[in-house]
C-alpha cells in the first residue's frame, strides 16, 4: 500500500473499509505484525490507525491484543431503543439550531446518497446514508447527544451495511425489495430535511420514529429471511 510512513489515516480508512465489508469478521484479532507486513508499512500507522477505529468502536483491545468488535445480536434490541431515542432529539434539536452552512451539508450529504442509490456497493450506500446523519448531528448543536447520536451509528453501520447490501440475496425478489426500501429512504431523507429547514421541530422528530421503524424492518428482514449461512452468522464472542 502507498503510503507515507507515519499515515495512519490511510490505513484507518483502509481498515475501516475492510471491516465493514466483512472482509475482518466480528471478533477476528487484528496483529499488527501481520497487517504492516500485508500493507508494506512499518507497525506505527498501524498502530495509529487501530486507535483510532477503537475510539470509533469497530476494534477493542483485548489485553495487548486487538480484534475486531463483536457483534452480538442480543444487543441488537438495545442498540436500536438507543438509536431511537437519539436519533428523535438530534433531529429535534437540528430544527432548532441549524445554521444555513448545517443545511448546506445536509443538502450535499442528502444528494450524495441519492446519488449513489443505484450503486453496487453496499459499503457506498452505507457510509452516504452515515454520512447524510452525521450532517444533521452536527447540526443539532449540542455536543453530548453528537457524541452519544454518533457512536450508536457506528456502531450500527456493520448490520446497515449488511442490510443496504443486495450482493447476499440475489434473486430478483431480494434485488426488488432493496430497490424499494432505498427509494423510500430517500423519500423520507427528504421530507426529514425538509422539517429541518422548517424548523418544525415536531415533525422532524415524528421523521426520525418514522425513520427508525424502517431501518428496523428492514434488519429484521434480513436477518430472519435466511440470507445468511452458518459462516456469515458467526458473529463474534
Amino acid at each position: 500500500m502507498a503510503t507515507t510512513e507515519r499515515d495512519g489515516n490511510k490505513i484507518a480508512r483502509h481498515l475501516r473499509d475492510a471491516i465493514l465489508r466483512l472482509q475482518y469478521r466480528p471478533g477476528q484479532n487484528l496483529d499488527e505484525a501481520e497487517l504492516s507486513e500485508a500493507l508494506g508499512v512499518s507497525r506505527t500507522p498501524v498502530r495509529e490507525a487501530i486507535i483510532q477505529l477503537v475510539a470509533d468502536g469497530l476494534v477493542v483491545r483485548d489485553g495487548r491484543k486487538a480484534r475486531v468488535s463483536p457483534l452480538d445480536l442480543d444487543d441488537v434490541p438495545k442498540l436500536y431503543d438507543a438509536l431511537l431515542i437519539s436519533s428523535r432529539m438530534v433531529q429535534r434539536l437540528a430544527a432548532k439550531n441549524r445554521t444555513e452552512d448545517d443545511l448546506s451539508s445536509i443538502k450535499k450529504m442528502l444528494m450524495r446518497f441519492e446519488n449513489v442509490t443505484e450503486a453496487t456497493s453496499g459499503v457506498e450506500r452505507s457510509e452516504a446514508n452515515l454520512e447524510f446523519h452525521f450532517a444533521i448531528s452536527r447540526a443539532a448543536g449540542n455536543k453530548y447527544f453528537q457524541a452519544f447520536y454518533d457512536q450508536v451509528l457506528i456502531d450500527t453501520i456493520r448490520l446497515a451495511r449488511v442490510c443496504f447490501s443486495d450482493q447476499l440475496s440475489p434473486n430478483a425478489d431480494s434485488v426488488s425489495s432493496l430497490s424499494a426500501h432505498l427509494e423510500e429512504t430517500v423519500r423520507q431523507h427528504r421530507l426529514i430535511l425538509a422539517a429541518i429547514e422548517d424548523a418544525d421541530a415536531d415533525t422532524a422528530d415524528e421523521l426520525a420514529v418514522l425513520h427508525h421503524k424502517l431501518t428496523t424492518e428492514r434488519i429484521k428482514k434480513v436477518l430472519f429471511s435466511g440470507v445468511f449461512d452458518d459462516k456469515q452468522l458467526q458473529l463474534g464472542s
